[in-house]
């Protein structure tokens, strides 16, 4: 099965005048290149319920969510990952979250998020730690300082990774969604076992 990934893209602002732009670092392109060389990707612009027809017209089968901005700070882009959301799952396209993007799918499932406290914030931002993914510890980065309540975690996820630290909520799953809170494309060497977390979890929900 050949992968066509779509990535949706952060909000910049152009200095010294007024124009929005959507941007994504390089890292993504990288990591696609080198982690999924068959592969082929494409960027997804931000604009709203249109981008559902963007997607189908390229014929993208897996879902990127990318990091970057806050929920709630950037409209436009919180509205095309929105519909985005609902459209592949509709569709039975995966989707891969990462970060902000696993807050954004926590959110839409009715789960609420809290900000960390200065010691989470220390661990977490721009920082590394480890997690624990069955029963292996592994060493992830780190880029935020919101937390997931898991109490408001929708059922039919499931949590597949923690933080060995405060035992926060680094990683659910379902069977349309792999969300994550690290960033596999910030890796100076690419992860196997991250890269391997992804493939399987495509592979699955293609085979059923």
């Amino acid at each position: 099965m050949e992968i066509r990934f779509g990535i949706t893209m952060r909000v910049t602002n152009a200095e010294g005048y007024d124009e929005p732009r959507d941007s994504i670092a390089r890292d993504w392109s990288n990591y696609f290149i080198k982690a999924f060389p068959e592969s082929k990707f494409l960027f997804i612009p931000n604009i709203g319920i249109e981008a559902v027809d963007f997607i189908k017209k390229w014929d993208i089968n897996v879902l990127v969510i990318s990091g970057g901005d806050n929920i709630g700070e950037t409209p436009q882009r919180d509205e095309t990952e929105i519909e985005l959301i609902k459209d592949t799952i509709s569709r039975n396209i995966p989707i891969i979250a990462v970060c902000r993007g696993f807050q954004l799918v926590h959110k839409q499932y009715g789960g609420k998020l809290t900000e960390g406290n200065s010691d989470f914030v220390k661990k977490h931002r721009a920082n590394k730690h480890n997690i624990i993914i069955n029963n292996k510890s592994l060493e992830v980065n780190s880029y935020h300082v919101y937390k997931i309540d898991e109490k408001s975690i929708d059922k039919n996820f499931n949590i597949f990774a923690r933080c060995v630290k405060d035992d926060s909520v680094e990683g659910f799953v379902n069977d349309d969604i792999l969300a994550m809170m690290w960033h596999p494309e910030r890796d100076e060497q690419i992860s196997k076992w991250n890269k391997e977390l992804i493939v399987n979890f495509i592979k699955k929900k293609y085979e059923n």
